[in-house]
């Protein structure tokens, strides 16, 4: 390589150097200041578990809906599969 090139080299690892440091830099002090942002507070876990079972018993209750209105549905078709057949 040419003494030019070498130089060029190194004005632009020089360059890349200065111009994120500042970002890494700012990113460890993210980090630093913040070590568990996705940890839940105390009673957050029992809220949370209230809410699952408050959501359960109420999907619950609307698979025993669902079910009543398949058996009624179901009654309403018999009769006509029943039928006698016409001549």
């Amino acid at each position: 390589m040419r003494p030019e090139e070498v130089a060029a080299l190194i004005a632009v690892i020089a360059g890349l150097f200065f111009t994120t440091r500042p970002l890494v830099a700012a990113l460890a002090r993210r980090i630093a200041r913040d070590p568990a942002p996705n940890a839940l507070a105390d009673g957050a876990v029992e809220d949370l578990r209230a809410e699952v079972d408050e959501a359960r018993g109420r999907l619950a209750a609307v698979e025993e809906r669902l079910d009543f209105a398949e058996r009624m549905l179901a009654k309403q078709r018999e009769p006509d599969r029943l039928a006698p057949p016409r001549s």
